[in-house]
C-alpha cells in the first residue's frame, strides 16, 4: 500500500478532475494517473468512470472511505509519536477567518513558534459552518470560529465575546448637533441608546454578518427604521467612511482593535462608545475534535491563542465600555 498514492486518490475525488487535481500536487498529470493506476492494480479494482464525465465507481466509493481513514489514522500516528521525538517536524492544520487570521495570527505565531520551529502550520481560510465541517471530516486540526453550534464530539473553548460598538466622528456630531455637541459627547460617554439617534445615516456590515443579524432583529422587534446609508463586507472600508464623518459607524470590535493604536494628529477624531441595548453578542471559540488525542505542540497553539485573545477581551473591556468615549 503506497500512502502518497491513496493522498492522490483523495485529492482527485475532490477536484473530480485530474488536470485540477494535477495542478494541486504540483505534478504532472501522467504521474498522476500512474499513482492511480498503481492502486487499480494493486487491488484489481477500477475506481473511476472516465465517460461520460469523471466518477467514482462504487469500489472507488469504497476506497475514497477507507482511504480518508488510513490517513487519517496514520496522521495521529506521527502526531503520536511526534511528542517522543526531539526538534520534531510536523503539521497542524488550522481554520479560521481572513480577518482573524490577519488581526490574531501574527501574534499567536509569535508565542509558538519561539518554542516550535520545526511546526508547520497550514492556515485553512474559512467561515465557521465550513471549517466545522472540515474539522469532523478530519482535515482540520483545530479552528477559531464564531457561534458554533455544540456538537458530541467537539471541545469548544470560549476565546472571547463581541458586541456591536457605536462610532461617531466629531464631524457628524457637529453638524447633527451644532448647539450642544461638545455636551452631547460626554452624554454619550455613558452609552449610546440606538433610539437615540434614529436621525443619524448608518454604516454598517451586510445582511449575512452574525451582528448585522443582531442589529437588524433589534430594529424590527422596537419598530424602528434605521436610515442605513452603506453596507459592506468590508469592514475596514466601513470604518474609513465613519470615521470621514460619511455615518454613525455599527461596527465589530474587532475592526476597531486593529486601530487601537493609530493615533493621526492631523485626521478626523473618531469617538468609540458601547451600545445600551441588549444584543446579541458574538461569542468567539476554539474547537476542536475529542476523538483526537491532541500532540503536546497543539495543546501550546492553544494555550498561545488563548493569551492573544484574552489579551483581546481585556481591550474591549477597557475600551469599548460604558465611561471610556474611546477616542481613535
Amino acid at each position: 500500500m503506497n500512502l502518497k498514492s491513496i493522498e492522490y486518490f483523495l485529492i482527485t475525488v475532490e477536484e473530480m478532475n485530474f488536470t485540477r487535481a494535477a495542478g494541486r500536487l504540483y505534478i504532472s498529470q501522467q504521474a498522476l494517473s500512474s499513482h492511480i493506476s498503481r492502486l487499480e492494480e494493486e487491488y484489481g479494482i477500477r475506481l473511476f468512470e472516465r465517460r461520460p464525465a469523471l466518477s467514482l465507481t462504487p469500489e472507488g466509493e469504497e476506497m475514497y472511505f477507507y482511504g480518508s481513514r488510513i490517513l487519517e489514522a496514520e496522521r495521529k500516528l506521527r502526531a503520536a509519536f511526534s511528542d517522543i521525538r526531539e526538534n520534531c517536524r510536523a503539521t497542524m492544520r488550522v481554520g479560521i477567518s481572513r480577518l482573524r487570521g490577519e488581526v490574531f495570527f501574527p501574534n499567536i505565531w509569535k508565542y509558538f513558534h519561539a518554542s516550535h520551529p520545526n511546526i508547520t502550520i497550514d492556515l485553512i481560510d474559512g467561515n465557521s459552518e465550513e471549517n466545522e465541517e472540515l474539522l469532523l471530516s478530519g482535515k482540520l486540526d483545530l479552528f477559531i470560529g464564531v457561534d458554533i453550534p455544540p456538537q458530541p464530539n467537539l471541545c469548544l473553548m470560549e476565546l472571547a465575546r463581541e458586541k456591536v460598538q457605536c462610532c461617531l466622528s466629531r464631524t457628524l456630531l457637529q453638524q447633527y448637533y451644532p448647539d450642544n455637541w461638545e455636551v452631547t459627547l460626554e452624554n454619550f460617554k455613558q452609552g449610546i441608546d440606538l433610539s437615540q439617534i434614529m436621525e443619524l445615516p448608518f454604516i454598517t456590515v451586510r445582511q449575512k454578518n452574525r451582528l448585522r443579524k443582531a442589529l437588524d432583529y433589534y430594529f424590527t422587534a422596537k419598530r424602528l427604521k434605521p436610515r442605513i446609508i452603506f453596507e459592506s463586507n468590508q469592514q475596514e472600508l466601513a470604518y474609513e467612511l465613519c470615521k470621514s464623518g460619511a455615518g454613525v459607524g455599527l461596527l465589530s470590535p474587532l475592526i476597531l482593535y486593529q486601530h487601537l493604536d493609530a493615533i493621526e494628529e492631523d485626521s478626523e477624531p473618531l469617538y468609540v462608545f458601547p451600545l445600551l441595548n441588549e444584543l446579541h453578542e458574538n461569542i468567539v471559540s476554539l474547537a476542536y475534535r475529542k476523538d483526537y488525542p491532541l500532540p503536546r505542540h497543539t495543546m501550546e497553539f492553544i494555550s498561545a491563542s488563548c493569551m492573544v485573545f484574552r489579551n483581546y477581551s481585556n481591550s474591549i473591556r477597557e475600551n469599548f465600555s460604558p465611561h471610556s468615549g474611546r477616542r481613535e
